[in-house]
């Protein structure tokens, strides 16, 4: 009879099933909630780790919009069981088929960042586990519809390969179609390659903003939302993969990396190092404090062929070290 009247298995009693149910969908609803508000007042929500900075670069949705649909899901639940516990049988079914679709959406969440992003969200994680209590708590075989959903999703992600017929085509597109923007000068031509996750990119495109003497083009390898830089002039469009294919040719699979083309022909840097030695020598300051331009103390022992071991990070996967150390209120 009580499975009849209120099918959530046999774990626990009814109202104390209820009650579990009610108390993590409004943890979940708490913490969705949280960081939307985060997001809205700060520009920034809590980033458990480097996988979210990492999946976020690599994502058209804005974080708000996921955290904003989180929070009506665990909502509709929560409510749905108050409505549940009033008129027992009313609104269970809807329920059960809410956390089914929950389940299918972390699904997707999931796959996407084992096959592409290759870097895990801890703050998704987390919301996984919640709604796979919330599947356990209705019931055993409600759990395991939700891990054969979920395990569906995982084998069709392993099947397919999630690149565009234009990204084809961007190993032989000029390198000028990866251009997010240039600021124009009138010394040494340079192109610089950067991520939105990296921090010692950041401190780079920092170090030119008072460097107006060389013509930077900024190439990064990953869709950016925003660039503060002074002077910058943004192209129409741009493409990630061109950058990326263009290091993946050259046989490099860190940055920032800068390519400097001037009367000597043309050269390639790696590592924060090494690039900030050859701007101090080729693109001074504008206004030196302590000595004349060409003549910065950084300049000696700061070899172009040397490369300190953590002064770059991965042009494919993000920055683990460097974004767990990124200030709050970066560039993009």
């Amino acid at each position: 009879m009580f499975d009849n009247a209120f099918p959530y298995g046999n774990i626990w009693s009814k109202s104390r099933t209820s009650m579990i149910i009610l108390l993590i969908a409004l943890l979940g609803s708490l913490l969705t909630a949280t960081q939307t508000v985060l997001i809205l007042v700060t520009g920034d929500a809590i980033c458990i780790g480097d996988g979210c900075r990492v999946v976020e670069s690599l994502t058209t949705v804005p974080p708000i919009v996921f955290n904003l649909a989180g929070l009506v899901f665990f909502q509709a639940v929560f409510w749905g069981m108050v409505l549940e516990k009033k008129n027992p049988g009313t609104v269970m079914k809807a329920i059960k088929v809410m956390l089914l679709a929950g389940m299918a959406c972390e699904g997707v969440l999931v796959s996407f960042q084992f096959y592409i992003s290759e870097a895990f969200c801890m703050y998704c994680v987390v919301i996984l586990a919640l709604v796979l209590l919330l599947n356990l708590a209705v019931g055993f075989k409600q759990l395991g519809t939700g891990l054969m959903i979920l395990a569906s999703v995982f084998v069709v992600f392993s099947g397919l390969q999630f690149q565009s017929a234009s990204a084809g085509q961007a190993e032989d597109a000029p390198l000028t179609q990866g251009t997010y923007g240039l600021r124009p000068g009138t010394g040494p031509k340079i192109s610089l390659f950067f991520s939105s996750s990296c921090l010692y990119c950041e401190k780079i495109i920092e170090t030119l903003k008072d460097r107006n003497s060389c013509t930077v083009r900024f190439q990064p390898v990953d869709h950016i939302q925003d660039l503060d830089f002074p002077g910058l002039q943004m192209a129409p469009s741009f493409s990630p993969e061109v950058n990326k294919n263009f290091l993946r040719t050259l046989g490099i699979a860190e940055i920032p990396v800068l390519l400097a083309q001037d009367a000597g022909g043309i050269l390639i840097l790696k590592g924060e190092g090494p690039i900030r030695g050859y701007l101090d020598r080729r693109c001074p300051k504008d206004q030196p404090v302590d000595h004349p331009a060409g003549s910065s103390p950084a300049t000696s022992g700061s070899g172009v062929g040397s490369q300190p071991a953590d002064d770059s990070c991965s042009a494919f996967d993000g920055c683990e070290e460097g974004t767990s150390r990124q200030p709050a209120g970066t560039a993009w």
